[in-house]
């Protein structure tokens, strides 16, 4: 930019975007949830969907609506320990009580500080947050859940509740994942949280948001580039902001009026290589070697959405033999089902990262 502006892309996972694109209903509802009081459907929500879709960063902008309407906010990752640090940062300070002051002594005024005991379990902290102004509590990443810990803290929410308390709960995770935690025993009453499944930005929203994050930050973005990386962006929000950071700063360097086509060229190359490194590399590098043959084999087959007969037959087997390779790889959001018989890519460029890095994969 002819004057140096800071970048506003922001592609750093859970990190808040500049502008939360395509969901603005789902944050309308949770704010009329929030004002409206206790027994608002929307206070108990179940967000699933892909990695990268843009779950934490929803959690995240729900957070912020609930403190500035006073609730104490608590997010937390949904790894094994997740109630003990919900209750640590609920009892962190002890809680003011009351301030009283005595007569005179000596001319000196005595004052006291009542501080009320910490509470010892976390029924009784969310109580207590609750009856302070609200309390909204964020659990993400529920794959990684363990059970036993999700009942503790479904029971002690279905309880404040019943109780009418001042709370509000909301979960995230992997599709499967987030089917899975419903339907676990002792569990059923989460079944009846809202449920919310995020799915790919349309076209119109992607290009809105880079045109409208550009000039908000005192940028001219020309059509050919918006257009470009529009494409790019693939509906996928990670992606979005990755490719706005790396085309502002083509532009930048440049030191130029307007970012245009060439910098979207420059700006998407550099996405992708980060988008390859940060999301699929990580992702491949979990899997079995056998999942990953799967993913590879789709990558070959020519029809797309993979008939998974073909899938099977380059691998030499049957479809019946690698059915479990297929469901296991559904479960993880890798991919997805894309009518009888078929299987599509769930995470944008995975197909070209497996033809570009062939045998070096798995």
């Amino acid at each position: 930019m002819s004057q140096r502006r800071g970048n506003p892309f922001k592609p750093t996972a859970g990190m808040n975007p500049p502008e939360l694109i395509g969901r603005d209903a789902i944050l309308d509802d949770f704010t009329d949830a929030l004002d409206n009081g206790p027994g608002s459907p929307e206070r108990l929500m179940r967000v699933s969907g892909v990695r990268g879709v843009g779950k934490t960063v929803l959690l995240n902008a729900m957070g912020g609506i609930a403190r500035d309407r006073g609730f104490t906010v608590v997010d937390v990752a949904a790894n094994k320990g997740f109630c003990e640090r919900i209750l640590t940062a609920l009892t962190r300070d002890p809680i003011l009580t009351s301030v009283s002051v005595s007569p005179s002594v000596f001319g000196v005024q005595a004052g006291s500080i009542n501080l009320s005991k910490s509470p010892t379990s976390l029924g009784e902290a969310m109580l207590r947050a609750s009856q302070r102004g609200g309390l909204f509590v964020t659990l993400d990443e529920i794959q990684d859940a363990p059970i036993d810990e999700l009942r503790v803290l479904g029971n002690e929410i279905q309880l404040l509740i019943r109780q009418e308390a001042n709370v509000a709960f909301a979960f995230a995770g992997l599709p499967t994942a987030v089917d899975d935690a419903v339907g676990a025993d002792a569990l059923t009453f989460l079944q009846r949280a809202k449920h919310t499944e995020l799915s790919r930005l349309s076209d119109y929203e992607v290009g809105m948001s880079f045109e409208d994050t550009v000039a908000r930050a005192g940028g001219v973005l020309r059509r050919d580039a918006a257009e470009l990386m529009t494409k790019a962006a693939a509906g996928y929000p990670f992606m979005v902001q990755l490719v706005g950071y790396y085309t502002w700063q083509a532009a930048a360097r440049r030191n130029a009026a307007a970012i245009e086509g060439e910098d979207a060229e420059r700006g998407i190359a550099r996405a992708r290589e980060n988008f390859d490194s940060m999301v699929i590399g990580p992702a491949l590098r979990r899997l079995p070697d056998r999942q990953v043959e799967y993913l590879t084999a789709m990558a070959r087959c020519e029809e797309h959405p993979a008939p998974t007969a073909e899938v099977s037959r380059f691998m030499g087997l049957t479809t019946k033999d690698t059915s479990s390779y297929r469901k296991r790889l559904i479960d993880a959001a890798l991919i997805e089902a894309a009518g009888y018989g078929k299987v599509s890519f769930a995470v944008p460029y995975m197909r070209e990262y497996l033809h570009e890095h062939g045998e070096d994969v798995g």
